[in-house]
């Protein structure tokens, strides 16, 4: 029987290797925000349940440089002003997270579902 690795598996071992010590509430902050670039902390806050300092710290978290497996390293996302409203904030992907967007989007290509059809 041939097995494959399974989706969430994947995304996982991708995440271990941008950083290894990044909290599971740091990662699913990460992938909310790869799904919903130009979303605001409030937002955010909203659709992961989760009180609005505890979002306000992941999103430091992926602010600050982070050393990669390979060395490189930098911002995964950036605060940004609003262009509507320059008092709110608004979280967008660095290039660097727009790589590794594109990279955890071709390991879930890569992977096989867990529920087939």
């Amino acid at each position: 029987m041939q097995r494959y690795p399974s989706t969430a598996l994947a995304i996982t071992q991708a995440l271990l290797k941008i950083n290894p010590r990044m909290s599971l509430r740091t990662a699913a902050a990460l992938l909310t925000i790869c799904e919903n670039e130009g979303i605001s902390q409030a937002e955010l806050s909203y659709l992961m349940g989760e009180a609005p300092c505890t979002i306000s710290r992941a999103v430091d978290e992926l602010s600050r440089d982070i050393d990669e497996a390979e060395g490189e390293t930098g911002p995964l996302v950036e605060r940004r002003a609003w262009t509507q409203d320059a008092r709110l904030r608004v979280v967008q992907l660095t290039p660097r997270g727009r790589a590794i967007r594109d990279l955890l989007n071709s390991q879930i290509e890569a992977a096989r579902p867990i529920v087939a059809a």
